[in-house]
């Protein structure tokens, strides 16, 4: 687990994000130090997903600013402030990957064209090189013997590592992950989070919203509890699991426990 730099690599500043009169985001500050793995928990409906996305640049935010080392690539509509300009929001694109619950991957193309797409079509990449890329990054997600294969013949956890193959392929400076493993039988988490552990072995950067709480003591750096758009509270994981400051943080905890322990009696 690598251990956070001394300067923030992403910063979100007051960040408010509304759907209509709806407040998802309501003033939502935080960092992220270059080599993190910070882990997002909280129940369905606080935000964590929203905050991916507007991180991302896939959603628009109303208020608040987003940099990325020092540099403002995201400013709320509601504010003064001019917006990003073009060449900022390529280096958003440049700096961020990441990856969904559903795995999107082109089905008419191989797991190696799939992966190849977007460094040869938007970074200009030559072809040989991209493929050499590609296949490295197969590699380091176990996918190597894959390579011509199309996204209909693997199984559900193969194609979460195309997908993370394919969003390094950018060669992002943070990867985001969206409940990668939510939409995956059981026997295939384990595939994806060894993948992701593997990753944060080697210092990647990481924001990653999920309900694997194991994972989230194992690797995290620190672990952000959210509830009603709103981070409720920040801190590693062991103090935020043995010892939570917030009642809501320890109620979110303890409803957790205790539906994992009806799962195991059940089966």
């Amino acid at each position: 687990m690598a251990g956070p730099a001394s300067q923030p690599l992403v910063v979100i500043d007051r960040m408010v994000k509304r759907y209509g009169a709806e407040t998802v985001l309501d003033g939502i500050s935080l960092s992220v130090s270059a080599g993190q793995v910070m882990v997002v928990i909280g129940p369905s409906g606080s935000g964590k997903s929203t905050l991916l996305r507007c991180l991302a640049r896939l959603e628009p935010i109303q208020q608040g600013r987003i940099l990325i080392e020092g540099v403002a690539v995201s400013t709320g509509t509601e504010e003064s402030s001019p917006a990003p300009d073009a060449a900022a929001l390529a280096r958003l694109r440049h700096e961020i990957g990441m990856v969904f619950q559903s795995f999107n991957l082109f089905p008419h193309l191989t797991v190696l064209e799939n992966v190849t797409l977007a460094p040869r079509r938007v970074r200009g990449m030559a072809p040989v090189e991209a493929e050499a890329l590609a296949i490295e990054l197969l590699r380091r997600v176990g996918l190597e013997d894959k390579r011509d294969v199309h996204p209909a013949r693997l199984s559900g956890g193969q194609q979460q590592r195309a997908a993370i193959a394919r969003a390094l392929a950018m060669e992002p400076r943070i990867m985001l992950f969206d409940e990668v493993t939510s939409a995956l039988d059981p026997e295939l988490v384990g595939e994806v989070l060894k993948t992701m552990r593997g990753l944060a072995e080697q210092g990647m950067t990481m924001l990653v919203v999920t309900h694997e709480m194991g994972f989230a003591r194992d690797v995290a750096d620190d672990v952000v509890f959210m509830d009603r758009g709103a981070i409720v509270e920040r801190a590693p994981p062991d103090r935020i699991f043995s010892a939570p400051a917030e009642a809501r943080t320890r109620a979110f905890l303890e409803r957790l426990l205790e539906r994992e322990g009806g799962s195991r009696r059940a089966r």
